[in-house]
């Protein structure tokens, strides 16, 4: 009998072929026939799970989104207001291409992010990882003030709008850095959880 084959996982196991060539290479280098050289298989066999790079390019922003949704959703933040200073600082940290591994997905991310100023189907894939986010810090500045440690008369929704800007800016400032990480960019992420936090018991 022949080999009973994987749809779903071949459709991944491209565009996991696909991110290593923008991590790579840019988004410029993005092509049908670059992807399958990167995948291992025939241009052919690229096409036949997607019938343009444009299919393509959507399914791994997809992909992308979901593994940042699931990251959102595994953080810290939601579970003790009064470790919210600590929480804040990971999830800030968290995003930052500080290594490796993480600056590979920076990279993956900030790619796309550039893209969606042009593209509205990428624009609406960035936009609903933003809602998760912004929900997520919404739900943690709440407990954070119930546990006294968030400065108060905060406005939250500007909170949290501050706080996706500083992880945005500071991911797209170490990026862009010829000398990586420096200590400003981390004296910054200090700087912002001190702005926003109380000390513990004051309200």
């Amino acid at each position: 009998m022949p080999k009973s084959v994987d749809h779903g996982e071949r459709r991944r196991h491209i565009a996991a072929a696909l991110l290593r060539v923008v991590e790579r290479d840019g988004m410029e280098a993005v092509s049908v026939r670059t992807v399958a050289a990167e995948a291992g298989c025939s241009v052919g066999a690229i096409q036949r799970y997607f019938t343009s790079k444009d299919e393509m390019l959507r399914f791994a922003l997809a992909e992308v989104v979901e593994a940042s949704g699931e990251r959102l959703r595994n953080v810290p933040l939601t579970t003790d207001g009064r470790r919210f200073p600590e929480a804040l600082r990971e999830v800030i940290l968290s995003v930052l291409p500080l290594d490796p591994v993480r600056r590979g997905e920076a990279l993956v991310w900030a790619a796309f992010h550039a893209q969606a100023a042009a593209r509205p189907d990428f624009a609406a894939a960035v936009a609903e990882v933003t809602r998760e986010a912004r929900g997520l810090l919404l739900e943690a500045l709440r407990l954070a003030e119930e546990a006294g440690r968030l400065r108060p008369g905060q406005d939250h929704e500007a909170l949290a709008q501050l706080v996706l800007a500083v992880m945005d800016g500071l991911m797209w400032a170490i990026l862009v850095d010829p000398g990586g990480v420096r200590e400003a960019h981390l004296g910054a992420v200090d700087a912002t959880v001190a702005l926003l936090c109380a000390e513990e018991g004051k309200r």
